[in-house]
């Protein structure tokens, strides 16, 4: 058999490059990164990773190492710049990660709440008592009765504090920045949200609904549920491809395997991520997600 030429090797590696083939993987890479979206107190998220990343180094047999980062661009940009291997995105910035990582990122697990999530829209309570907020099973219901008022959505990247709400509001007929007196973003995510809300700094706001249920519930009372969307996917753990097949199985294996009924370890893992359980997920479940994000006016994300 004769033995391809030089030429030959060289045009075939060129060609290689070009189709964007799987990365050099390190199986004997010694840590692991991960990180989390800041999406709520930054500190609380530091406790809750430092837990993960115990257990997973005990059962990957590795150093699994938590990086935090500052905001939602950082954990998307880590892991195509090679400063994370795995992280824990919102619905949207799944997105973002996939599609940057150019056929190298793809979904590891979501929860079992991700794949029916939701938003809530709340109101501070003086508005609701006031007659100036209302509970209503339509946000249509809202169109031309929202002048003078103030409105706040989460992070800018946020899935369930900005991306679906806005999306609902366009749809029920209301452009936020028309219709209410000042939009605001705000800071510390859905936490940040459910504060300025209760406190009067703003009449209305939108976040997430698990953040919500497991808050305290006299900042609840301070801050009441108005309206309820219907469900999308949203959350999920994503994986570069250079981690390598086995340790992302290995990785998969062990999410999908956590179970309370494991021991108080486990339980108080899946307890931080607001699970009942990690369960399997497929890239394309969060088509309809990436089709919202485009579809959106330019400016209105990062």
């Amino acid at each position: 058999m004769r033995r391809p030429s030089i030429a030959c090797c060289a045009l075939l590696c060129a060609l290689s490059a070009c189709r964007g083939d799987s990365p050099e993987v390190s199986p004997a890479a010694e840590v692991l990164r991960f990180s989390v979206i800041p999406d709520w107190n930054k500190g609380r998220l530091a406790e809750n990773a430092a837990r993960l990343a115990e257990l997973l180094t005990a059962r990957l047999g590795v150093e699994v190492r938590y990086e935090p980062a500052n905001d939602y661009t950082a954990c998307v940009n880590g892991l195509a710049a090679n400063k994370l291997d795995f992280v824990w995105l919102g619905g949207k910035t799944t997105c973002d990660a996939i599609d940057v990582g150019a056929g190298h990122v793809h979904v590891l697990a979501t929860r079992d709440i991700d794949l029916h999530f939701k938003s809530y829209f709340i109101g501070n309570r003086a508005a609701l008592d006031a007659g100036r907020v209302a509970v209503v099973d339509d946000l249509a219901a809202w169109r031309g009765h929202t002048e003078g008022l103030r409105f706040t959505f989460g992070d800018v990247n946020s899935t369930s504090g900005h991306l679906m709400p806005r999306h609902f509001l366009l749809q029920a007929g209301i452009e936020p920045e028309q219709a209410f007196a000042s939009v605001g973003y705000a800071e510390g995510g859905h936490s940040g949200t459910l504060e300025a809300v209760a406190a009067g700094a703003v009449d209305l706001g939108a976040l997430n609904f698990a953040y919500y249920d497991r808050a305290d519930e006299q900042l609840r009372e301070r801050a009441p549920l108005l309206f309820t969307t219907p469900e999308y996917v949203d959350y999920a753990w994503v994986a570069h491809d250079r981690v390598g097949a086995d340790r992302v199985a290995k990785l998969r294996e062990v999410l999908l395997g956590l179970d309370r009924a494991h021991g108080d370890d486990e339980a108080a893992v899946l307890d931080a991520w607001s699970a009942g359980a990690f369960v399997g997920a497929r890239d394309e479940q969060w088509q309809a997600i990436r089709a919202v994000r485009d579809g959106l006016p330019k400016g209105f994300l990062k």
